[in-house]
């Protein structure tokens, strides 16, 4: 049985059963903050960028990635354990065909643990980041719950069990340890750039994600700007404008509304993601 812990927080109190109990409507707008987070290590950062999987590549195929991104979430954090096991060898397979080369600036194997650990604790700070930044500091004791459930977000991949914080004091202490490595240098800086304004769309999207770069890209800058940690927001060369504060203004209050209407959005989006994960599991589909 999974363990819950009611919170009594300004948000008025959430049953914490799993990590989507701390969802709200800044989930749609900070997943791009959370890939900056994750690419700002360079092992991470150079293992996108060259990646040879191009079915996989954000930049190539953006639908694509935000599906199987989601589909993994879903399985990590609602999926039992053959859910688990069965995305955990999937991963693994498209993992093992990128890795470094020679001429790679940085060494870098997508099926390391060490690398795998930075992205599972940047993905902890998605659920906790949202929820804070509307509902207020969850207290140490919710914070350790989080930390115990989230451990799936790193056995999903190829991180250990034992590797695994026990405590949101651990979790942060590696959390700082990962960000004290982060390094952008100009080629993954114009990589997450165009994620983070949406001009990445327009690869594959031509004249809707030209349109969706004007329109949207600004709100979804500025949002990805107070999404990530002061370090690497100044390694973008990210500066917060008044336009960013009004826009911040405006999507936190329409977020809170919406969440009157519709609260914790994730659970019924993780959950249509891993049945379709169990539909292919069954017809023997590959999820990516």
């Amino acid at each position: 049985m999974t363990a819950t812990m009611q919170t009594t927080g300004a948000g008025g109190g959430v049953r914490i059963r799993d990590l989507p109990d701390l969802s709200t409507h800044l989930a749609f707008w900070l997943p791009v903050a959370n890939v900056v987070m994750q690419l700002a290590h360079p092992g991470v950062g150079y293992g996108v960028v060259e990646s040879r999987v191009e079915s996989g590549r954000g930049d190539l195929r953006p639908v694509k990635r935000a599906r199987t991104t989601t589909q993994y979430l879903a399985v990590a954090t609602m999926g039992d354990e053959a859910d688990r096991r069965h995305f955990h060898e999937e991963v693994h397979r498209i993992h093992a065909q990128v890795y470094s080369t020679g001429s790679s600036p940085v060494r870098y194997n997508a099926n390391s643990a060490r690398l795998q650990l930075w992205v599972a604790l940047c993905l902890v700070r998605y659920f906790t980041d949202q929820w804070e930044m509307l509902h207020g500091r969850l207290s140490e004791a919710e914070r350790d719950h989080v930390v115990r459930i989230a451990r799936p977000l790193g056995t999903t991949l190829n991180v250990p069990e034992q590797w695994w914080p026990d405590t949101w004091a651990e979790f942060d202490r590696r959390f700082q340890e990962g960000l004290a490595e982060v390094e952008i240098d100009d080629t993954v800086r114009a990589h997450l750039q165009s994620f983070a304004d949406h001009s990445v769309l327009e690869v594959r999207m031509k004249a809707l994600g030209t349109l969706a770069h004007k329109t949207i890209g600004p709100w979804a800058l500025s949002l990805t700007k107070f999404g990530v940690p002061p370090e690497i927001r100044e390694q973008m060369g990210w500066e917060i404008t008044h336009h960013d504060l009004r826009r911040r203004r405006r999507v936190f209050a329409l977020s809170r509304v919406l969440g009157v209407v519709a609260p914790r959005p994730l659970r019924l989006y993780y959950a249509v993601n891993l049945a379709g994960v169990r539909v292919r599991r069954r017809l023997g589909v590959s999820v990516f």
